[in-house]
């Protein structure tokens, strides 16, 4: 059993030793820094709701406000009028409870809590999405825990799921939820943000959990539709908190009809202050909601631990994709570009080709199964884990790309090695998640694909199989066989 270690840091690690999941790479060092960047008065084994706090307010922000957008958000980013959508930005303010740890907090994630204060009042903000026809929306709503690991809300999983999203007619809520996120909307915007309060991120639970309190009373949010189905989802940092969440807080708050965890390391959050908690943290089998974890491959070293495959929890792991990758750097980039939030809005640049794998593929296909799943149809299908020996390195074929997990096409057929870490960059600690692509030589891409027809045959074939078993939705099986045809190779 793995108890509750609140003290822990990552200076208390044993001196560490290099492996070599990836030629000249510290694996050890791989999940340090993960970790670090992502990074009784009842006490009960059942689940027994606990009432709410009073039900938040919800006021809207005008448009052109302070400088006139939402910061991290999507406008002078994507056209989404374009795509029959709209952005708006809204004011969350309530009393938030904070929670306590109640009893052992072992690591089957069976865990309880109590409530430790109330009447903490907080207000924040979010970002919603929506079709500007109300008649396009199908009731699901994608409700995003906005990742702080570099000091700002980064929307990840909008990133790279927002054409699923659209596609299917679904509303997307991005929430600021810790402290570090509203901070920096003050002293980005404090004309737009000058009423955002979060006192820390003890109140980040309740507040997350209040968010879809909201979506679910307020059809204004929705272009006066109510939702059917509201997901939550979170990436990194936002996925150790979620795990908590999903743990110890959604067993009494009943806020979510299931949840996305995206590249999680084995730790959970603290209930409280701080990154790490739990050092070993599954997601609890009862909880009566599915669970989706999806990970990378620079995910699972730091995770393969507390791999899952439940009647409600399914984990996927991705071969050959990175913590976070080349399609979602360029929306960060052209946000940031707007928004001077990191790095005086310089673009993230790092020392190697970042990894352009289709992460997003396997998320879209996550995002239509989930949905099903939460509204009572079958479950996703399993996939085989990546490859590894003694769940410590990653194995790899001649080419040097991971073994086994799920297997896109563009893997399946590859142009390139994908590597799930980087060297160095402009913005520390970011490029080591970002992967890096090295491409296949010509001499070895010929002998793969004698000519372009070949290629473009077993691409197309590995698409198909992909399609097939479930890891594959068909918009992007044709988006990615047209790329694949107009594509120069060999």
């Amino acid at each position: 059993m793995t108890t509750y270690c609140p003290m822990w840091t990552v200076k208390s690690l044993e001196p560490l030793r290099t492996g070599h999941h990836q030629k000249g790479f510290p694996m050890r060092r791989a999940l340090l820094v993960l970790l670090t960047v992502l990074l009784p008065s009842l006490v009960t084994t059942g689940i027994a709701q606990a009432a709410p706090a009073a039900a938040p307010t919800v006021t809207a922000v005008p448009a052109n406000a302070g400088r006139g957008w939402p910061v991290s958000g999507a406008q002078g980013v994507l056209d989404l009028a374009a795509r029959g959508y709209v952005e708006e930005e809204y004011l969350l303010s309530g009393q938030a409870d904070t929670f306590d740890q109640a009893g052992l907090w072992t690591d089957d994630g069976r865990w309880a809590t109590r409530v430790a204060s109330t009447g903490n009042p907080y207000t924040t903000r979010m970002v919603v999405v929506r079709p500007r026809d109300a008649a396009r929306f199908t009731g699901t709503v994608v409700v995003e825990w906005l990742n702080v690991s570099f000091g700002v809300d980064i929307p990840v999983d909008f990133s790279q799921s927002y054409e699923h999203f659209i596609r299917e007619g679904y509303a997307y809520v991005g929430v600021t939820t810790q402290k570090a996120g509203a901070d920096k909307l003050k002293s980005l915007d404090p004309a737009r943000y000058g009423a955002v309060s979060l006192s820390g991120d003890a109140l980040s639970y309740d507040v997350f959990a209040q968010a879809a309190q909201a979506v679910r009373a307020n059809p204004q949010l929705l272009g006066g539709r109510t939702p059917s189905v509201v997901l939550a989802t979170g990436h990194s940092q936002s996925a150790l908190r979620l795990t908590t969440f999903a743990n110890a807080v959604q067993p009494v708050r009943r806020s979510y009809d299931g949840i996305l965890i995206h590249g999680r390391a084995a730790p959970a959050a603290p209930i409280g202050e701080g990154i790490i908690g739990p050092l070993s943290a599954r997601i609890r089998t009862d909880l009566g909601v599915p669970v989706f974890v999806l990970q990378s491959e620079t995910d699972v070293i730091a995770s393969a631990s507390v791999r899952q495959d439940t009647a409600l929890v399914r984990t996927w792991e991705v071969a050959g994709t990175a913590h976070a990758d080349r399609y979602g750097l360029d929306l960060y980039n052209a946000a940031n570009a707007r928004d001077r939030s990191i790095n005086d809005g310089a673009p993230t640049t790092c020392d190697k080709p970042v990894n352009s794998m289709t992460f997003r593929y396997a998320e879209n296909a996550a995002f239509r199964y989930l949905d099903r799943w939460a509204r009572g149809g079958a479950a996703p299908p399993t996939a085989t884990p990546i490859a590894m020996l003694l769940n410590l390195v990653i194995l790899r074929d001649g080419d040097q790309n991971a073994l086994g997990g799920v297997r896109l096409p563009d893997l399946a057929v590859p142009v390139a090695s994908y590597s799930p870490n980087n060297s160095g960059g402009n913005v520390a600690g970011a490029c080591l998640l970002l992967g890096t692509t090295t491409p296949l030589t010509p001499a070895r891409l010929r002998q793969l694909y004698p000519d372009h027809a070949a290629y473009v045959a077993k691409f197309t074939a590995a698409a198909d199989r992909a399609l097939r078993a479930g890891y594959l939705l068909q918009p992007d099986r044709d988006e990615a066989v047209a790329r694949v045809q107009a594509a120069p190779v060999p």
